[in-house]
């Protein structure tokens, strides 16, 4: 078997190696929390790239980018996570009753980064855990062979058209609600449109300057 040969072939089946499980949790963990959510984004769409090369492997054409979107749904919900938390993290900390020392200085401003970034490292690392127990039991639930040959029509619909799990409809509910929480920022906290598209680009920006 050629280099070019299994390097395709990895690329097809990714989803099941550890090389990249750990490289999806390790970079997407360490890089948002050191540096910026930009570099998540950068793993996410890392992740979309190869789903979109595994699919044109397999022959897929229709709907590719879609397909690759369903496939992403729930890691592209949980980076909104992060980004709302930058959105809504006064309001946080008002209900929390610590919105007026919030604003006593930059050291308790540094404090509020600190606490910032901590909250998003545990929302990271419970999302880099969710694919780690997504791997083991996928890996876990394969069946060896079964002698009998039960011939299937495949289904070629995209997966949006077919009948949806519980997993599914959590992972579009879950998405769609931090999406509309982004977009009601400026309705539902003390952010402008303006102010409210500055903390999204500083917290995408690649190199954070604090």
């Amino acid at each position: 078997m050629t280099l070019r040969h299994r390097v395709l072939s990895w690329i097809a089946e990714h989803d099941d190696s550890w090389v990249f499980i750990l490289l999806y949790v390790g970079l997407g963990l360490v890089l948002s929390m050191t540096i910026s959510l930009f570099w998540l984004v950068a793993v996410v769409t890392a992740h979309g790239m190869l789903e979109w090369f595994a699919m044109g492997r397999q022959g897929i054409r229709d709907h590719r980018l879609g397909r690759v979107l369903w496939h992403l749904k729930l890691d592209i919900g949980l980076t909104l996570v992060a980004l709302w938390l930058g959105l809504y993290i006064e309001v946080i900390f008002g209900l929390a009753g610590l919105g007026a020392m919030a604003r006593a200085g930059a050291q308790t401003a540094a404090r509020t980064i600190a606490w910032q970034r901590a909250i998003r490292g545990v929302l990271m690392t419970v999302d880099e855990g969710a694919h780690v127990v997504k791997a083991v039991v996928t890996r876990g639930g394969k069946k060896r062979p079964v002698e009998t040959v039960v011939v299937e029509v495949p289904d070629d619909r995209p997966p949006w058209r077919r009948p949806w799990s519980r997993s599914d409809k959590f992972a579009v509910v879950f998405t769609a609600t931090w999406a509309v929480l982004i977009l009601l920022a400026p309705v539902l906290t003390d952010h402008t449109v303006g102010s409210a598209l500055a903390v999204l680009a500083a917290d995408l920006h690649p190199w954070p300057q604090d």
